[in-house]
């Protein structure tokens, strides 16, 4: 999928910029092999999170892009999104006579895999059955002098933009739209599934009502199904795109560009990695949590200790320097110390 999507991108835009999450796939192998054709792809190391804040993430890679290359607009894509286009020259245009200070909107195609008997390897996504074209802006595309401004905003899934608390006004845009390949095998949506799962629930403002909708049904249908392998594909699907009726769909075949694709070799493609990968993730994270709460369970456990021992022998000091109450000394020092407790813990 990897190389199909950057050889497609590049015959439309002039540079991609990518991020990779320390991937398990082949994905890094085979974006070094693009590039050393000498194809304009930049690819940048990222973190391996267990959450996964994908409006950080790219406003991030925004700016490492635009360290390497002065570009003037950026399209905002996930791995299994197409631009399609008529013509560079339109596309061109319009962007160029775009109003100042807004952002380009990007209807979608989103296309539905084949059935499950028809798919003869993972490298086969493409089909020709589509829902009908959005009738809104599913993506935003930001041009330099908004991407650039420091109190830029990007919602998780590049969706809408924000400055300055305000949502940036979307020209929708008609020379450009997305053709969307979500679903394409089965063991690539159950894993891509699973992962998704794991990165969002880890977040600690998942919100069960607004988060990741698609994602957390395509889960609940998963744990819902009797086997490990799922029948057919159409209930999954309807989990991320919605419920398709015959009328919601159209036969539009899609034409990828950049010629053919050459690393198939280099892709390792094995779904139980891929979700025990994200779950490794999760452990490892919580590891380091723990081990950071035993070093502040220490600190503080240290500083409690030391603090004791210093009141204790300044107070007996001062007890053995004379005083005669000494039991009212002793008490009121208790006291001291209890409050002074309470206080350190809060």
């Amino acid at each position: 999928m990897i190389e199909a999507f950057v050889r497609h991108t590049l015959a439309v835009v002039d540079h991609l910029f990518i991020e990779d999450d320390q991937s398990r796939d082949g994905t890094r192998a085979i974006l070094d092999a693009l590039a050393a054709e000498g194809l304009a792809v930049s690819v940048f190391d990222g973190p391996q999170e267990a959450a996964y804040f994908q409006a950080a993430r790219t406003k991030g890679l925004l700016a490492r892009a635009y360290g390497v290359e002065r570009w003037d607009f950026a399209f905002l894509l996930d791995g299994d999104e197409f631009l399609t286009t008529p013509d560079r020259s339109t596309l061109e245009a319009e962007l160029s006579s775009l109003p100042e200070a807004q952002a380009g909107g990007l209807r979608m195609w989103n296309y539905l895999p084949r059935p499950l008997d028809q798919i003869p390897d993972p490298f086969s996504f493409v089909s020709d059955r589509t829902q009908k074209l959005t009738g809104f802006s599913a993506k935003v595309m930001l041009p330099a002098s908004v991407a650039a401004n420091a109190e830029l905003k990007i919602e998780d899934g590049n969706h809408a933009a924000f400055c300055f608390r305000r949502k940036v006004v979307v020209h929708q845009l008609q020379s450009v739209a997305l053709a969307h390949f979500p679903v394409r095998s089965h063991d690539q949506i159950v894993s891509k599934t699973l992962v998704a799962y794991c990165r969002w629930r880890t977040r600690p403002d998942y919100d069960p009502a607004t988060t990741a909708l698609g994602p957390m049904s395509a889960m609940a249908l998963l744990r819902s199904s009797p086997g490990l392998r799922l029948e057919s594909l159409d209930a999954i699907t309807a989990c991320y795109l919605g419920a398709t009726g015959p009328d919601d769909t159209q036969q539009r075949p899609f034409e990828r560009l950049g010629g053919p694709r050459r690393y198939d070799a280099l892709a390792a493609i094995r779904p139980y990695d891929k979700a025990a990968s994200a779950v490794d993730t999760v452990i490892a994270s919580l590891s380091r949590l723990e081990a950071g709460g035993a070093t502040s369970r220490q600190a503080a456990e240290s500083g409690l200790a030391k603090f004791l021992s210093k009141s204790l022998v300044g107070r007996w000091r001062a007890l053995r320097g004379g005083h005669t109450t000494l039991k009212a000394e002793w008490d009121g020092t208790v006291r001291r110390l209890s409050r002074s407790i309470r206080k350190r813990l809060g």
